[in-house]
Formats: C-alpha cells, structure tokens, sequence
C-alpha cells in the first residue's frame, strides 16, 4: 500500500527505522504481506480488491504459503494470520476482507441446514427444539429486558392526510423514557376492520421516505389493509435523537425489535384492526426485522421477508447480528428461525443478485421439509426472480401483494400504484423537518441510552458519534442548499476523521524505536514518535477528502472546512507574523500564507491539537526561515514585539 512520503528529516529516518525494525529472521522467511498479495495477483493474472489495511503487516513463511496450483488455497493461507478473508467476485476479481462472523458461504449454509435437519426428525422433536429457540433468542437479544423498562403513554399523531383510497397519519410513540419511534399509518377510506400489515423499514436510500416504500404502503391501503412504515434506529427522525452511527450498534438490534412489539401493541388497541389478519413484511434490513418479529411476537398471521432470508447470511449491520441470537441453543440461522413460523403462511422473496440467490435450492426445500411436519406445505412459498437484484422493486412488490392479497381477502383490483400519492420527507415526520416539535424531556444523544446497555461495548460507538456530529456542524457552517450535496459532505468529512482516529489508535508511538531527533539532537519524544507513525496514513485517505470537497465546494468554502479541522489556525498565525512584523511587504504576506496554507492541508490528517501544532511548528519555521533570508532581523523583531507585549500588560495591571 503506497504510504505518505515524510514530512521532514525527522519522519523520514525513523520511518527507516520501523522497517528495519522488523527483523527477517532466517528460519521465518518472512516479507510484508502487501508484497506477497501483490505476487499472488501477478502470479495468477487476477486483480485483488482491498477493504483491508495491510501497512506494516508481516507475514512468516510467506512463500511457502503459496501454492502454484491453487489461487484460492494461496490466498487462505497467507491471510488466515491476520484474520482476513477473500471473497470470489468473478473469475478475475477478488475483494480482500476482514473476517465476517455474520457472512459465510453458501455451501457453510448447506451444512448448517444438514446438521439442523440432523436434531429433529419429526414435528415433536422440532417442536423441541423451538422451545429451546423461542427462550434463547429473546435471552440473547436481550428484549425482556428492554421491555420491561417501555413507558406507558399515548402515541402523538398529527393530522389525517386523504388521498385516493387512503389517508395517511404520522405517529410517534415514546419507548424508553425520551426515545421515540416515528413512522407513518396509511389507512382505508373505507370503513370496518382491516388487515394490518407492520412494514419495518430496510437498508435502502430515503429510509421509509423513498418511493417504493410509499407506493407499498398506499397500494396495500388502497386494497384494504392498514400498513405500518416507520423509521429505523438511528435514521430519520430518530437519527435528529441519537445520530445516524448509533444504528452501527448491538442497541439498534434491541431497540428496533422492541419498537416492532410496540407497534403492534398500539396498533391492536385500534377499533379498525382485525387481529385476525396481522402481517408482516419488509426488504433487506426490514426483512432480519421480519424474521426476528416473527419469532418474539405470535401475534403475526402471515410474514414476507423479501431479498434478506439466507442460512449463510445473518445481516450485515450490528442492528441485524449484533446481538448473539444465532448462538442460541447451539447455532442456528435466519433460515432455521423463519422456520418457527410454521404452519402459518410465510412468503420468501428472494432474486440472482445477492446472498438470497440460494434460496430455491437450499433455504426454500429446508423450509418445506419444516412445513411437511405440519402437513401444510403449501403454506411456504418462494417466489424467486433470478434477474434481478437487491432491492423492493414493482415485481417484488407484486409477490407480495398477491400474497396478502389472498390470504387476508383484500381487494387487489384496487392496487393500483398510479394512484399513489407521494408525500416529501418533512410531510412525513411528526417532530417538524428538524426535530423542532420533539417535548422537551426527549433524549438529544446515544449516551443518555447507554444506561440501559453495557456502557463499554459503546465506548467506540460514541466516539463515532462525536465525530458524526463534528462534521455535522461543519457541514451546516457553509449554509449549503443542495440536500446531496450536505449528505455526502457529511459522509466523506465522517469517513476522513474516522479513518484518521483509527490510524492513530491502531498505530501506537511504540511502534518506532527510540532514538535521538537529528535536528535538534535530543531524544525523540513520545509525540515525536507518534507523529511518525500517523504520517504514515495512506495517501488515499487525504486524497478522498480533498478531491470529495472540491467536488462539491469552491475553493473558499474547502479552505473553510480545513479551517475547521485546524481551529482556525492560519488567520490565527497570520495575525501574529503581522503583529511582529508590521510593514510585511505584499510578497512577504503571500509566501508566508502560502506556507500556513500547507501546514494546515497538511495538519488535517493528524490525531490531535498536539500533532497539529508540532505541524504548524515545522511550517513557522520555514516563515521565519524565509523572512530572515528576505533580510529580516527576526530574533530582534520578535525580541521587539515581545517587550512591547509586556509593556503593554504592564500599563494595564497599573490602570486597575
């Protein structure tokens, strides 16, 4: 991986030092494992992609972990040290990963689903076996106890909204003390008992805002059910309590399934509900949600996962594994859980472009062995569509509108999605465009939750969200219009501060060898040291920051940012080289701003305001440098401006 060159004598030489540190020792055979990646990818005419860091790691007998007949067998051996992986993505690509405890393969998920069928034979034994799932799930997750702690109070609605066929109102129901969950109930014209259906929202762009989720929820109205949208934790309106990181988190698994339940609690108080047809659906993320709905709560009739279901594939995001429920009571896997659903009627969505391409060959006939226990299966269906790729699209849509169509007697000639009204994202909150309305005892932040959590397991979590908020308020600073352009400043400043955080704390000063700093000839400090260490970031995580912000920024607004990165520095510097030397010429003025203006681009990939200062010492010493080469006497202007500094507090402590 191509490092940053040194910043100056002193990050070159003892960068030296840290490669002759790693010694080769004669019976290890050792070499950088980027060097042996690199021979791998020649070697086999394939082309590696990374989502790894490999700076500065070694590996032992490096060689010999090579085998000529092999590309796959090479790469586990020479990743298995340092707990990466590598993943086919075709014949000539391969993407280099760290290890993934929610992601297998799907021969893992055939082994898995033989070894399950191999603990239960018949329907008394899985009945067995659900027993001990139903307690050690909910053990797992942890929602018992969550529960238990829920605030009893009415929802916040907002006005009814008519459309053709349906209306629309916003709820908000308070969960833990000051927590909210936020969402949108699109409701029948028509009047008597419903279908409900509870749609938890996925992974995709917009949250429960986009389209295609507005088109589902108003179609489904329109035929008759009462459908439920509402935001994931840490998206939408809950991101304005807790920040859009905190959904990275093992909290989100709990907190979403716990608003799923109270949902459905408030949902089933309403005069309008037929409890006798409950559902549930949702895409991606919203289908994990789905499934583990259906295994806390038996109140669901009918379920539809869409493009999530997998034996090798539990979620990528911690609100989906974050929580060890696939561990209960020995190992099991969404396929295994959906399962519990039977008898009753289930529908899997599943297509050729994700991890659900397995479904009609493997998870699909497991299910029906389940079903078979019951005599119902017919009860199991799968619609796959081998085309098309991960998403909620119209034929998804479709499956499953046929689905609940039929099962709970709904008018289909009505689903119509023409007909749909599609509101903007503000239209759809109840707490106003910002959070403006939220009561004045909610929550503002993730670490008022973490009470009810393990405060530990957050520590990194809330870092990220103080960082989040960080660019958040920079971002707003240059009072930028275009809601793009806002959000993906926000990321790419996010992903800057992160990756150099990360760099900083998985680097430590220890990693150079003391030794003695060759310009002024003292030892090198322990900030020297990590100094040294941060300045070998990649050059890719400076480059995407800067090329990110002149993509979307003039020059002005990107010299703005940097400043908010530096404190402000350069104006700060500046002021003082023209306090000390009052008739700087216009030359004079402009070199000296030029070299603050590298100090502080430089500055911006270091930890702290210790490393930023020790940059900007580098570069006043390049000014000072350069005014005493343009024939400045600079020890006596400074020795000048010092007296009269004195002299001036002097005066003032006399005054008082």
């Amino acid at each position: 991986m191509k490092k940053k060159a040194g910043i100056w004598l002193l990050l070159f030489i003892a960068s030296v030092a840290i490669c002759n540190s790693q010694q080769v020792y004669e019976n290890r055979f050792e070499r950088p494992l980027s060097d042996v990646l690199e021979d791998i990818s020649e070697r086999f005419d394939v082309r590696l992609s990374y989502d790894i860091d490999t700076a500065g790691l070694i590996l032992p007998y490096a060689d010999f972990r090579i085998k000529p007949y092999s590309l796959e067998e090479s790469l586990t051996n020479v990743l298995v040290p340092f707990d990466f992986k590598v993943v086919k993505q075709n014949d000539k690509l391969y993407k280099v990963k760290t290890y993934e405890y929610a992601r297998r393969t799907p021969e893992d998920g055939e082994k898995m689903l033989s070894y399950l069928l191999s603990l239960y034979s018949d329907k008394e034994s899985w009945e067995q076996r659900k027993v001990c799932l139903q307690r050690e799930v909910r053990e797992n997750l942890g929602i018992d106890s969550l529960l238990s702690k829920r605030v009893q109070s009415k929802p916040i609605l907002s006005k009814v909204r008519k459309f053709d066929g349906y209306s629309v109102q916003n709820f908000a129901i308070e969960t833990l003390p000051g927590l909210f969950v936020a969402g949108s109930i699109y409701t029948p014209l028509s009047k008597g008992k419903h279908a409900l259906i509870i749609s938890p929202n996925g992974h995709f762009g917009d949250g429960r805002y986009r389209e295609e989720q507005q088109l589902r929820m108003g179609s489904l109205a329109r035929a008759g059910a009462i459908t439920v949208s509402y935001d994931l934790f840490g998206w939408g309106e809950s991101a304005l309590q807790v920040g859009n990181a905190s959904h990275r988190s093992s909290a989100a698994h709990i907190i979403q399934a716990m608003n799923g339940i109270t949902i459905l609690d408030y949902m089933l108080t309403r005069n309008d509900v037929d409890k006798d047809r409950v559902g549930a659906t949702g895409g991606s993320g919203g289908g994990s949600q789905t499934i583990l709905l259906s295994v806390l709560d038996d109140r669901y009739k009918a379920v539809a996962p869409v493009v999530m279901l997998a034996s090798h594939f539990d979620g990528g995001c911690p609100c989906e594994s974050g929580m060890p429920v696939t561990l209960s009571c020995g190992g099991t896997n969404n396929a295994e859980l959906i399962a519990m659903f039977a008898p009753k009627p289930l529908l899997v969505v599943s297509d050729g472009g994700d991890w659900t391409a397995s479904v009609p060959t493997l998870e699909f006939p497991y299910l029906q062995r389940i079903y078979e226990m019951y005599n119902a299966r017919e009860s199991v269906q799968n619609v796959h569509l081998p085309k098309e790729g991960h998403d909620y699209g119209i034929n998804k849509r479709r499956a499953v509108y046929d689905f609940f169509g039929e099962l709970f007697l709904l008018d289909l000639k009505k689903i119509d999605e023409s007909k749909v009204t599609i509101e903007s994202e503000n239209d759809l909150k109840i707490f106003g465009a910002n959070g403006e309305l939220y009561p004045d005892h909610a929550i503002k932040s993730f670490g008022e939750l973490t009470k009810y959590f393990n405060k530990d397991r957050y520590r990194d979590l809330l870092s990220d969200l103080s960082i989040e908020n960080k660019a958040a308020g920079w971002v707003a600073s240059l009072e930028l219009e275009d809601k793009n352009d806002i959000s993906f400043l926000n990321t790419l400043i996010y992903n800057h501060l992160r990756a150099v955080r990360d760099w900083h704390n998985t680097h430590s000063y220890t990693m150079v060898p003391e030794g003695i700093n060759p310009l002024t000839g003292q030892a090198l400090s322990q900030l020297d040291r990590q100094m040294i260490v941060n300045s070998t970031i990649p050059d890719e995580v400076h480059h995407k920051l800067m090329s990110g912000l002149r993509r979307v920024l003039t020059e002005p607004q990107v010299e703005a940012v940097l400043d908010k990165y530096t404190v402000g520095k350069v104006d700060f510097t500046m002021q003082g080289y023209k306090a000390i030397v009052p008739d700087l010429t216009i030359e004079e003025e402009a070199t000296i701003l030029s070299h603050l203006k590298q100090a502080r681009e430089q500055a911006i990939d270091y930890k702290n305001m210790n490393q930023i200062s020790a940059i900007f010492e580098i570069y006043k010493t390049k000014c000072e440098q350069y005014l005493i080469n343009n024939g400045r006497n600079w020890r006596q202007l400074y020795k000048d401006f010092v007296n009269k500094v004195n002299e001036e507090k002097k005066k003032t402590n006399n005054n008082k």
